[in-house]
């Protein structure tokens, strides 16, 4: 369609009933963040998610919790920062959910919930049959003990190196660096999560990760990969190669897009913990497949880096082996320790 302004395809099924959507939402609120009478839940959404908004609404409303909606039009890139308004009303919330088409995870508006002593989840390109099926009927307090498991492991460590039947073998140092609990339950103050995603991250230092990655499963803002992987290099923390055909092209032109050296920043390494996520389904859901991993590209301020770029975009793969200083320790979802 002649000037049609948006230019991202996101996956938009046909309308899910309310009602089976509240089961989702109601889980999300009870049992993700075990909203509390009185407390005031936050829900910045965007044009494309306001049914997911209401929902989330609804249950909030229930469990006695106080919901305001704040709404924008879809900002057009993964991590791109929201308006003052936005980020002020996730500063004042006691509990925040951010139902979106792009990213609000890498957000000053994340950033500043958290450091108020907020609580809650990000929601990246979630649909509303996300609500209903998948990654929300997993066990997050299951998902969340082999979470436990692998972050104290990687808490101690000074490596970690994930490899692909595949062809990816990346490497980093994360020693130093704080890990990140996204298992999917949010209760105290300043925690977050993705969901229904449910994974482990962290950011190795800047300039230290090393190798390939070969997205097979999908890249935000580009799509699923299945058919025709992209192929990433890293050196000295940087992307400095991508191919692959039209996927890798249409990366390529979204990085360079922002004329800015940070876009290529190696930013995160990430382990999937949920095994009742859909492949190829959802970006959430293959974020968080167990099984899967991801490295971000571009900010890591928000998840205890140096770098504040103008994106943060996640190339995913499957049937990952992780290691920790050389040591295997999951191995296409199977805990080794």
């Amino acid at each position: 369609m002649s000037g049609w302004p948006i230019t991202y395809p996101h996956y938009i099924p046909a309308t899910s009933s309310f009602i089976e959507m509240m089961r989702g939402a109601t889980k999300a609120i009870e049992q993700g963040a075990a909203v509390k009478p009185g407390e005031t839940v936050v829900i910045s959404t965007d044009t494309n998610k306001y049914r997911i908004a209401e929902a989330l609404a609804a249950a909030a409303m229930v469990a006695g919790g106080i919901p305001v909606i704040v709404t924008i039009l879809p900002p057009g890139a993964h991590g791109a920062q929201v308006p003052d308004p936005v980020v002020e009303a996730c500063g004042a919330a006691d509990v925040f959910f951010l139902p979106t088409s792009y990213s609000q995870t890498h957000t000053d508006a994340r950033i500043k919930a958290i450091k108020n002593g907020a609580r809650g989840a990000t929601m990246c390109d979630i649909t509303e049959d996300a609500l209903c099926t998948g990654a929300i009927l997993a066990d997050y307090e299951e998902c969340d003990r082999l979470g436990r498991k692998l972050g104290a492991i990687m808490d101690r460590s000074t490596e970690m190196r994930l490899t692909t039947p595949a062809g990816t073998d990346i490497k980093g140092i994360i020693k130093g660096r704080p890990v990140q609990y996204e298992t999917g339950l949010f209760r105290n103050k300043g925690e977050f999560a993705a969901f229904p995603n449910s994974e482990v991250n962290i950011s190795p230092v800047e300039g230290s990760a090393e190798g390939v990655i070969v997205a097979d499963v999908r890249v935000m803002s580009v799509g699923v990969t299945r058919t025709a992987p992209i192929k990433l290099r890293v050196k000295d923390g940087l992307v400095c190669g991508i191919e692959g055909g039209p996927g890798a092209d249409d990366l390529r032109s979204i990085l360079e897009g922002f004329k800015d050296s940070t876009a290529f920043n190696l930013a995160e390494f990430a382990i999937g913990l949920n095994p009742c996520a859909r492949m190829y389904a959802t970006n959430l859901e293959d974020l968080g497949k167990l099984g899967c991993a991801h490295c971000g590209i571009g900010s890591n301020y928000a998840i205890g880096g140096k770098i504040k770029a103008p994106c943060h975009i996640d190339a995913m793969f499957k049937d990952v082996t992780i290691y920790f200083d050389g040591k295997p320790v999951l191995d296409k979802g199977n805990l080794l320790v």
